[in-house]
Formats: C-alpha cells, structure tokens, sequence
C-alpha cells in the first residue's frame, strides 16, 4: 500500500530566523519578488525563480516566499508561514515518487488540449489570468490563486487575460518520469493532436524519501 501523503502550499515572509525544510518532506521554494535564500548563508533567489530545498536547510529573507511541499499526511505542518491550500493524495502508482516543480506560461487566447496528468499537484497563477475547466466545474483562476488538480480530472485552461498567463506548480509523479519526461496525458486521441501552446520551464525533480530512509 502507498504511503498516505499530502501535499500543501503555503506563503510568507520567512525573515532572518527562518524556516527550516523537514527531514522525510520535499520542500520547494519559489521567490515571485526575490529576496529569499534556500540555504545558511546561501544566495537568494532573484524574481521569478525557485529551488528544492534539502531537509534540514533554511529558508530564510526579507523577500515574499511560495513554499510547495510534500510530507506525510499526519505531519505536522510548517510553522511561521500562512497555508493556502493542503490535499491529501489518492496515487495510481507505488514507490518511490517524484516530486517535480515547474513554471508554465502561455500566451492569450491560447488553450490546452483537454487533458490530465500522470499525477497530483498544486498550481497557483504568477501573473495573468486563465478560465479552468477541471473535471465538473468552471473556475476562473486570477493573479495570486491556487488550485489543485488530482491528475485524473481532465482538464482546459484558457488564457482569457490580454496579456501572457504562467503559473509555478509541484507534482507528485511516477519515478519512471525522472528527467523531465512530459506527464502530459491528453484526453483522447482529437485532443492529442492539438497544439498545446504553453511554454515549460523545469526548476528541478527529487525523489521522495521512503518512510524508512527518511527515519535513518
């Protein structure tokens, strides 16, 4: 049986003292304004760029903070920062997992295939603004919003903005897509011959920690 995880996002300054990444946690963090550091003494981050965050280390700065992690689901959750959105997680595949965090950007106008993924995970919107069509309901997502997507839900999202829309968001995926191999999983056959539109930027993958490597 897998083991019951949860994923969660949370935001804040985290300021000199600090918040320190959980040993057995995946732990990513995104610097929408710079400022941040991901490490003791470390540089910080500039605008619009993120970086996993090995246990034990710090985050730390003046700079406004987007931390994504995944964690056991009865764990305690971070202190010092405010927590947007926190699912736990029904996975179609064993371990080990991959934990990946990414950048999308599309243009306006543009629309994905209807589709899904090949895993759970939480997105929120940098800038811009999209219409979501995810599985029963219509959601238009703005500047600053987070939503999760179970990854069999298919889903449309429309940049419905006048200007360029991207969001930065982390996934729970099968360890046989290490290396950045596409969880893209279009709806059906129509749908894979669309274009998709959106431009990706990577900021990292790591494998989750088992229970028992986490508790060495």
């Amino acid at each position: 049986m897998s083991p019951q995880l949860r994923i969660t996002h949370y935001e804040g300054t985290p300021g000199a003292a600090g918040v320190v990444a959980q040993a057995g946690h995946v732990t990513f963090a995104y610097a929408p304004q710079g400022g941040v550091s991901v490490a003791e003494g470390g540089a910080m981050l500039a605008a619009d760029e993120g970086a996993f965050v090995e246990p034990g280390a710090t985050v730390s700065g003046g700079g406004l903070a987007w931390i994504y992690e995944v964690a056991p689901a009865d764990d305690p959750f971070l202190e010092g920062l405010g927590l947007i959105r926190s699912a736990r997680l029904t996975l179609a595949f064993a371990a080990p997992f991959l934990v990946r965090a990414d950048r999308i950007e599309s243009r306006s106008g543009d629309a994905t295939p209807r589709h899904g993924h090949r895993g759970p995970g939480i997105r929120r919107l940098v800038f811009g603004r999209i219409l979501a069509d995810i599985g029963d309901h219509i959601e238009r997502i703005d500047a600053g919003m987070s939503w999760f997507e179970t990854g069999h839900d298919m889903v449309v999202g429309t940049n419905i903005g006048e200007g360029n829309a991207a969001f930065v968001r982390m996934m729970v995926l099968p360890a046989e897509l290490k290396g950045g191999l596409t969880s893209f999983m279009p709806a059906d056959a129509g749908e894979a011959q669309k274009p998709r539109r959106v431009t990706s930027r990577l900021f990292g993958e790591v494998m989750m920690p088992a229970a028992d490597d986490a508790a060495a």
